[in-house]
């Protein structure tokens, strides 16, 4: 019998975890509540469990002898690492993940171990924010503590009780344990972020995962130009791994893709947004091996189950540097869904695009990840034709409304 792989959800983050299992022949063991799913009927071995119960899972697990155990589902992240250390299986401890999980936790692994962070606070109650924003210099970020996608993030300008409160409200509607972070803002003096996804094997960081990512006046902390390669200089990409390096050797993570957000403040000093414990959203891992041939989601899957052979691959495989970029159409107000505008010099250079409303759909004014109305992806002949359209994305690409 093959090796046999077990894979905590079946939505949408999963399926390429699932058909890159298949691909590899392994035996797939899926648990999850959605029994009806695409990725329930992928699976050899389905098993309505919910993914978030680490003893029902690790029962799953030990009657499957399983190999190895992953997730791209931030919440079923603690149970990834439960069930491979009961199991002994390459994975990280319940605590490493954790700590990346909680906002105000990872806060605290980058002041103890020496990098820049701002100051933040966890609160339980309405009236803890306000009291501990009392003391906080403005402008402040409030956010829920255990949250993916920019989902309920609020920034505020200046002390005001409505504000905070409806801030308050609504990040706990997005939070998993009901908690809420507050910390200081950090100026962003650009609105592109440099990310990237990396890949830990023990005490190797492999950084084939390079990418920047534009964000839009309006709307500063949404993701929405997605840029491969990333323009800053040798030297910059240098101070992003050494503060990376040294935050991820603390957190104690020893195995997984993890999407690193971070920009340069005013001073200089790297500022790591979040370590998030799974791949980057938005097709970013395909959109990596569209730009350098490195299938980072096998990697995942394969070193998952202790099968070295594409890691050992990677080690003389060449490169490739091609010209990507994946826009996020966002609205800029509420209204009905009309259509999508693509400038006509731009369409030759577009791949693929992902409408994700249908014409007479209502949309959202785009303020979380969720609010999004369609995907797109182009691929450029050279670097300076990329540069020339991903400088205001927005004003090639914009959805029409009634």
């Amino acid at each position: 019998m093959g090796k046999k792989i077990m894979i905590l959800g079946v939505g949408e983050a999963q399926l390429n975890l699932i058909h890159q299992a298949r691909a590899e022949g392994y035996f797939i063991v899926i648990c999850d509540m959605r029994s009806e799913s695409e990725g329930a009927k992928l699976a050899d071995k389905f098993y309505k469990v919910n993914y978030t119960e680490k003893e029902a899972v690790l029962e799953v697990a030990l009657r499957e002898e399983i190999d190895g155990i992953i997730s791209n589902s931030e919440p079923a992240m603690p149970t990834v690492a439960y069930v491979s250390e009961k199991l002994n299986l390459l994975g990280n401890s319940i605590e490493s993940i954790e700590t990346l999980l909680s906002k105000t936790d990872f806060r605290k692994l980058q002041r103890n171990c020496g990098v820049f962070a701002p100051k933040a606070y966890n609160v339980d109650s309405l009236s803890e924010l306000l009291e501990t924003a009392q003391n906080m210099k403005f402008p402040v970020i409030i956010k829920p503590t255990k949250s993916s996608g920019t989902r309920g993030t609020s920034k505020i300008e200046e002390y005001s009780d409505a504000l905070i409160e409806e801030a308050f409200e609504i990040c706990r509607e997005f939070s998993r344990d009901g908690s809420v972070t507050i910390e200081e803002y950090v100026e962003m003096l650009s609105l592109t972020i440099n990310n990237a996804d990396i890949f830990v094997l023990n005490d190797k960081i492999l950084w084939d995962g390079w990418h920047c990512v534009k964000r839009s006046e309006e709307t500063p902390m949404l993701p929405m130009t997605h840029i491969l390669p990333v323009v800053i200089s040798e030297a910059q990409k240098q101070k992003i791994v050494d503060t990376v390096t040294t935050i991820i050797k603390a957190s104690g993570i020893k195995h997984g893709e993890y999407n690193v957000e971070t920009y340069f403040t005013k001073d200089d000093d790297v500022f790591v947004i979040e370590i998030n414990p799974r791949q980057a959203g938005n097709n970013i891992p395909q959109l990596i091996k569209e730009h350098t041939g490195v299938d980072l989601t096998r990697l995942l899957v394969t070193t998952a189950v202790n099968d070295m052979s594409y890691y050992n691959e990677l080690k003389i495989f060449k490169r490739e540097c091609n010209y990507i970029t994946h826009q996020v159409v966002f609205s800029k107000k509420d209204g009905v869904y009309a259509g999508l505008h693509i400038d006509e010099n731009l369409k030759k250079y577009m791949q693929w695009c992902n409408e994700v409303v249908s014409i007479g759909d209502s949309v959202k004014r785009g303020l979380n990840a969720a609010d999004c109305v369609a995907y797109i992806e182009f691929k450029f002949d050279d670097l300076n034709t990329q540069l020339h359209y991903t400088e205001d994305m927005e004003k090639y690409v914009y959805p029409l409304l009634q």
